[in-house]
């Protein structure tokens, strides 16, 4: 007997918000890494390596095949130059400003692809989009301005520049991803990824680590914790709920780094980046029409 319709929606929307939830621990384990002597390529290499091992085995558990021939060189582009650009930022950015105030930065990145998709794709830009990119940019400018008194600019331009490369990778990922099998393209971005970041360790000598166990626990829950489930259940939340409402349920990603990095770090903000970090969420959520939607849950599900 089928599940009821019901049951299924409420398994998606935990699905999805699990994933976003999981995702959200990304900037506190990289602090805790950094806490433990890691270096941003060490922490990466072995996340991408470790996190490609198992999407692969994910991949042959399903049954999908390697993604076609023609893909291979976009793939490995989407992993190699947009998410080692984007988590070479990001991860950067945690030395200089609070994980909180990265997370809040990197979902800037709607705004861009918006206006990127209207100058290279010719999308309209209709009054709800210029409202929603005027809500960011306000949110913006509270969440930088608060951090600007306290932080270096160079952790600010490093939290930016991770959006702008995300966005890149959406708008790619939006023409490239349709009818390729989510698991296998998504480990193939990962092997790219794993192969860049692990020569330019090797390349810098920061590739062998003091194994102790707090690293390992790190690492590993780096790599399933934050990489593996996430990507996984989001695929599965989006085959239950839909492109809309998946997307929608991702915004608690940010919340959640905030929440993890108040509880774990003991990060603190003043109530103007909370506000600033409400409407960066309130422009996302106006920015989910049907064009951006697809962009970006293709994008998402062989993701970050």
């Amino acid at each position: 007997m089928p599940a009821p319709v019901g049951n299924l929606r409420a398994t998606g929307v935990a699905l999805v918000i699990g994933s976003a939830c999981c995702f959200g621990t990304l900037g506190v384990f990289g602090k805790l890494a950094y806490r433990l002597g890691l270096t941003t390529p060490q922490l990466l290499s072995y996340r991408f390596g470790l996190a490609a091992i198992l999407l692969w085995v994910a991949a042959m558990i399903l049954r999908q095949g390697l993604p076609p021939r023609r893909s291979l060189v976009g793939l490995a582009l989407m992993g190699g130059a947009g998410y080692v650009g984007q988590s070479g930022s990001y991860f950067s950015a945690l030395h200089f400003i609070p994980a909180s105030t990265n997370a809040l930065l990197l979902y800037t990145f709607p705004v861009v692809v918006t206006l990127l998709a209207t100058v290279l794709f010719h999308e309209p830009l209709g009054w709800l989009k210029l409202g929603a990119v005027g809500l960011a940019f306000l949110g913006t400018v509270l969440v930088v301005e608060a951090q600007l008194r306290a932080a270096a600019p160079i952790g600010i331009a490093l939290g930016l520049g991770s959006a702008a490369f995300y966005s890149g990778y959406i708008l790619y990922g939006s023409r490239l991803l349709p009818g390729l099998p989510p698991v296998s393209a998504t480990a193939m971005i990962m092997t790219s990824a794993a192969v860049v970041w692990t020569a330019y360790a090797t390349i810098n000598g920061q590739l062998a680590v003091d194994w102790t166990p707090p690293r390992l626990l790190l690492i590993a829950s780096f790599a399933v914790v934050g990489t593996t489930i996430p990507v996984l259940t989001f695929i599965l939340g989006l085959r239950l709920l839909g492109p809309s409402r998946a997307a929608i349920l991702s915004t608690f990603e940010p919340a959640s780094t905030v929440l993890l990095a108040v509880i774990i770090l003991g990060e603190s903000a003043n109530p103007i980046q909370y506000v600033g970090g409400a409407l960066i969420l309130a422009s996302v959520v106006l920015l989910e029409g049907p064009g951006w939607r697809a962009s970006r849950v293709l994008a998402q599900a062989a993701r970050e």
